[in-house]
Parts: structure tokens; sequence; C-alpha cells
């Protein structure tokens, strides 16, 4: 039976988060209704600058959950499902060019209201990048998305990810990089998330000390953080010839600057925008073959009473990643 109210968490401005009732979605012409069972929280979504402008804005893409309606035989009542939130019409010259984040249906796309919370409708249109999870628990679908961003930068960077790399940045998706690559030191300035990095066998190192050691050794550097200091270490340690990924946004009044010796090195500079179908599907792959688990990388499992808290202590360096389980 669909409720007639549901909760959900909404961006209110400021860094604050509320839960609050609304109406529930309706099922829409050719897609789903789907009961949210897990929802982990985006960094992105800790960002005031690139939050503030989507006001009112109901949180939650890194979700999975069970359909209770549908109007798409691939999907029926009862089936678990990971449905990106945003999706690629596959036809346009942007898709034919493998440039699914730039296909106008890709950009109007989206879950509705959102994701956390405890129902969410999916359009037909979304369902074109909607994935089939019956095999997988609920906390470990919820993270396909962030970890086919992740598949997306290692794709892009396109060099031999045996050879030496790089990571710049021990959060959530700094792991997740760390994780998937075979031969990465990861370098960050937490001394707590250094720890837990080594405690998953990664090697951490302190991006504070003494570094002269590890210059030009890295075929491929991925920078987690948005910053001008991360851009400049991996400049320092990538190798003559390698490759930069810069995964994170710098804040709208910063540009990155790029200094000559970019030019010197012949260092290859990528950019790596969110993630298509194509890399869903690699990363669905990494679950199922039990690489990735929800414990390596989700520090709070909690409810949705206590996202409001959670937000501000993920803000604020003092957890890693809440997920919320419904």
């Amino acid at each position: 039976m669909i409720p007639e109210t549901i909760r959900l968490a909404r961006y209110v401005g400021n860094g604050r988060v509320e839960i609050v009732e609304e109406p529930a979605p309706s099922l829409p012409a050719g897609g789903l209704l789907v009961k949210t069972e897990a929802c982990g929280l985006c960094s992105g979504e800790l960002m005031a600058w690139y939050m503030d402008r989507k006001l009112p804005h109901v949180l939650g893409h890194e979700v999975s959950g069970t359909v209770v309606a549908s109007e798409d035989n691939r999907f029926p009542t009862g089936s678990k499902v990971f449905v990106h939130h945003h999706a690629p019409c596959g036809k346009c010259e942007m898709c034919r060019l493998g440039r699914p984040v730039h296909c106008p249906v890709w950009k109007r796309t989206k879950l509705k209201p959102g994701g956390m919370g405890d129902l969410f409708a999916v359009d037909s249109e979304n369902l074109e990048d909607t994935l089939r999870t019956d095999d997988l628990r609920p906390m470990d679908a919820a993270l396909i998305e962030p970890v086919a961003c992740v598949e997306k930068a290692l794709r892009i960077a396109g060099s031999d990810l045996d050879q030496p790399n790089a990571v710049i940045g021990l959060g959530f998706m700094g792991l997740v990089h760390s994780l998937l690559l075979p031969n990465a030191v990861g370098f960050e300035v937490n001394p707590s998330r250094i720890a837990y990095a080594q405690s998953l066998g990664i090697r951490a190192e302190s991006a504070g000390g003494d570094l002269d050691s590890f210059k030009d050794s890295f075929e491929s550097v991925f920078v987690c953080p948005g910053s001008q200091k991360g851009f400049d270490l991996a400049l320092s340690l990538v190798r003559p010839g390698g490759t930069i990924v810069m995964f994170a946004p710098l804040a709208p009044a910063e540009d990155l600057r790029v200094p000559q010796a970019a030019y010197f090195k012949d260092v290859r500079l990528l950019q790596s925008y969110s993630c298509g179908p194509e890399d869903t599907r690699r990363a669905l792959q990494r679950f199922k073959i039990g690489q990735l688990r929800a414990e390596q990388l989700v520090d709070r499992f909690a409810s949705l009473e206590e996202l409001p808290e959670l937000y501000v202590k993920m803000r604020d360096g003092e957890i890693l990643k809440p997920m919320i389980l419904f």
C-alpha cells in the first residue's frame, strides 16, 4: 500500500538539514515508485556553495530500494533496484560520442522528490540507467553511483593501472580509488583517515610530511579534493608524461592555476565529472564479486532522524560517511 505522506531530508540552506513530512509522490507514466532501503550522504551534498543554489532541495542520490509500483516489465513490483538520479537518452550526439553526462536528457532527469526519504518516483527516462540488484544487499547497491564515478575516473585515465598510481585525499572517494587501484599510494593530511585507510590494507602516507622520495613517481594521480593545493601536490608526484585526474571541482570563486611545470613535464590533465551507464554496470560488478563492501566505506549506519546531526559531523570531518537505512 502506497502511503499518503512520507518523511524526507530537505536541505534548507546555511549547512542545515531538516526532516519533514510531505505528500508521497505518484507513479509516473512508464516509471516506478521505489520504497527506499538505503541511501548514502554524498560529499557533494556538503558543499554550501553548490547546495545553496539548489534550494529547496531534497537530499539523496546514492540510493537503492524495492519497487512498490511499476509500469515497466523490466522492474516488476517487489524487485530490488539501483536507480541513477541522472540517465542519458543513448541516442543524441553526446551519447554517441560516449559523453552521456553531457546529454540533455541526463541533465534534466532526477529522482522525485529525492532519494533521502521513505519513497521516491522514477520517471521512465531514468530507467535507462536503472539496474536490478536482487542479489545485492541494499547497503551495497546504494553505493553503485559513487563507485561508478570512480570507475569513470579510472577509465578515462586510460593508463596502465598496474603502474604506480597516487590518490590525493582519503575520504570516501579516495578510499574507493585506492581500493580499486592495484598499486596505489594514498596521501592525506588527517591522521585518523590515514589510520583508517591503512586498516583496509591501503598504503597511506601523510601529505604533510617529506614527500621528496615520491617526486615524479606515479603514472596517474587522482585528486579527490577540489583544491589548488591538491593539484600542486599531484604535479609534484606525477611522472613526466603522466596523467592528473581532477575528481572534484574547485569552488566558484577559484580558478585552477596550471603552472608551466605541467607543460615541461608533458602532463595530461583530465577532469572526471559524474558517471554514465557503462560506469554503473562496472560498479555493480565490483559489489557482485565482493571486491567492495559497504562496511569498508561507511562508518555510520543510522536512521533518517539522525541525519541532521550526521550531516554536520561529515561536513566537519568527524565521520567518514553516513548511510541511512530505512
